[in-house]
């Protein structure tokens, strides 16, 4: 058989090539469940249309070329310890985030003073509070309080030249 996307099967090659009983694609080109057309009394089938039918023909799940394994590796559990060191790997990450967050909003304002609420609103209070410190370890803030609209005194972060 040559080889180009229009090659010609007869009802024995499709049967050998799919490793099927030629009765079973004979009742099948009749029932329209196979691409096939008929040259006179003989049925014919395009190679390409075979293949590209097959494809749609799969259940289960696609297989790359780089032939997965059927089940998925399972991760054996952490340690405690390892469990501890990525929490607090993933604590510094989020004081880090939030140190660059209020640095940015400093920077993006011409005032001086920012309530830490805003701050609280957007990461957790261990985090604002562990930012904080080391933005005043570095000088670049002060923390202080002051009387809110309502008379009531809130914590403020002010900016340290």
């Amino acid at each position: 058989m040559a080889s180009n996307e229009f090659d010609m099967m007869t009802l024995p090659q499709l049967a050998e090539y799919l490793s099927m009983a030629e009765r079973t694609i004979y009742l099948w080109a009749q029932q329209g469940r196979v691409p096939a057309f008929k040259l006179g009394t003989a049925w014919r089938f395009r190679k390409s249309e075979i293949d590209a039918w097959m494809a749609t023909q799969r259940t289960g799940p696609i297989v790359s070329a780089g032939r997965e394994p059927l089940v998925t590796p399972v991760e054996p559990p952490k340690s405690s310890w390892r469990t501890k060191q990525d929490k607090a790997a993933a604590d510094r990450a989020m004081v880090a985030a939030c140190v660059t967050f209020i640095r940015e909003t400093m920077e993006s304002g011409d005032r001086e003073v920012w309530p830490v609420e805003q701050f609280l609103d957007r990461f957790e209070g261990r985090y604002v509070g562990s930012a904080l410190d080391q933005m005043k370890k570095a000088r670049e803030v002060a923390v202080t309080r002051q009387r809110g609209l309502e008379g009531i005194e809130v914590p403020v972060i002010k900016r340290r030249r």
